[in-house]
C-alpha cells in the first residue's frame, strides 16, 4: 500500500509538471498568431525597403523629394529623415521580435517534453500580449508608411530600372 501511495504521488507530481490542455491550446494559438504576425512584420519591412529604394532612385534622378518638408508626429522633418527613422524603428522591433521568437520556440520545446513550469506559464501570457501588441504596431506603421509615401510623392507603380 505504501508503494502504491508513492507511485500515485509521483504520477501526480509528473502530471502537475506537464502542461494542461488549456495551456496546450493557448500555446497552439500563440504559435499560429506568432507566425501570422511574423509574416506581417516581414511584409512591413519589405514595404519600407521598397519605398526607400524608389525614394533613393528618385533622388539619384534629380527628384528633390528628399527636400519635401513634412510633419511627422508634430515635428518638422523631410522624407529622407522620416524613412530612415521608420526603418530604424522597425529594425529595432524586428530584433526584439527575433528574441521573443526564441522564447516561443523554448515554450514549444518545453511543452513537447512535458516540462512545463510556472515560469513557462508566465512567459506564455507575456508572449500572447506581445503578439497582440504587434498587430497594433504593424497596423500603425502601415498607416504611417502610406502617409509617408503620399507626402513624399513616392509612386510605387513605376520603376526606375
Amino acid at each position: 500500500m505504501k508503494n502504491y501511495m508513492i507511485l500515485v504521488a509521483l504520477i501526480g507530481l509528473f502530471v502537475s509538471c506537464g502542461p494542461s490542455d488549456k495551456q496546450e491550446q493557448k500555446l497552439v494559438n500563440l504559435v499560429a498568431e506568432w507566425k501570422t504576425a511574423s509574416e506581417e512584420i516581414v511584409s512591413l519591412s519589405e514595404k519600407v525597403g521598397d519605398q526607400m529604394y524608389v525614394f533613393e532612385a528618385n533622388k539619384e534622378e534629380g527628384n528633390n523629394s528628399e527636400m519635401i518638408s513634412i510633419n511627422i508626429d508634430g515635428k518638422e522633418s523631410n522624407c529622407e529623415a522620416a524613412y530612415a527613422a521608420m526603418k530604424e524603428q522597425i529594425d529595432d522591433y524586428i530584433e526584439v521580435w527575433r528574441e521573443n521568437s526564441l522564447k516561443v520556440d523554448e515554450l514549444t520545446n518545453n511543452m513537447s517534453m512535458g516540462n512545463w513550469s510556472a515560469e513557462d506559464d508566465k512567459n506564455l501570457k507575456a508572449l500572447d500580449l506581445e503578439v497582440k501588441k504587434s498587430d497594433v504596431s504593424v497596423e500603425k506603421w502601415n498607416l504611417e508608411l502610406e502617409e509617408l509615401q503620399s507626402k513624399c510623392e513616392i509612386d510605387m507603380n513605376t520603376s526606375s530600372s
